[in-house]
């Protein structure tokens, strides 16, 4: 981290690089961004015509703490693919979601497209198919394992009780 002054008002901020991770989901991709510390009227989005998504804050001065506050700059560069007019950011909890939904192709032009756009469409529609029955079938895999750890279970409870009712078998002595 570096700590810069700041001619204005003669304040320091330290500039830090926030964690930011990716969760891609069907027809959206949402971008976190961690910032603990900061508050909502903190943090700024903004994106423009060049497709450059910006994220930026600075902490406000409230309290007097030993350190100096942080301040971040994080430009990203948006996908060809994404909806800039459908892009939302929510702040909470001290994590900032941008959700990035995707462009929706038009029907039409798909249909009047050449051969391998359909071709292209058809092995989408295959591979989420195949994606599906793969999660199914863990599904059922996972119930078999559930139903043969119940019968382990069982076997060793009848084990136990066998032994707690038949703790010794007589034995002779001469």
């Amino acid at each position: 981290m570096e700590t810069k002054l700041v001619a204005n008002n003669e304040q320091c901020y330290e500039d830090f690089e926030p964690f930011c991770r990716w969760k891609k989901e069907e027809g959206l991709d949402i971008l976190e961004v961690h910032l603990p510390g900061f508050k909502r009227q903190d943090v700024r989005v903004q994106i423009n015509n060049k497709g450059i998504l910006t994220i930026s804050g600075k902490q406000s001065m409230e309290e007097e703490t030993a350190s100096p506050p942080s301040r971040f700059l994080k430009e990203i560069k948006i996908s060809t693919n994404c909806d800039t007019s459908g892009i939302r950011a929510k702040f909470s909890h001290g994590i900032l979601s941008i959700s990035m939904p995707k462009k929706v192709p038009n029907l039409s032009t798909q249909l009047s497209g050449s051969g391998d756009k359909i071709k292209a469409a058809e092995t989408a529609t295959w591979s989420s198919i195949n994606y599906y029955l793969r999660g199914l079938r863990s599904k059922v895999l996972s119930k078999e394992m559930v139903l043969k750890m119940a019968g382990v279970a069982l076997a060793m409870a009848l084990g136990g009780y066998a032994i707690y009712r038949y703790p010794k078998s007589a034995c002779v002595q001469n």
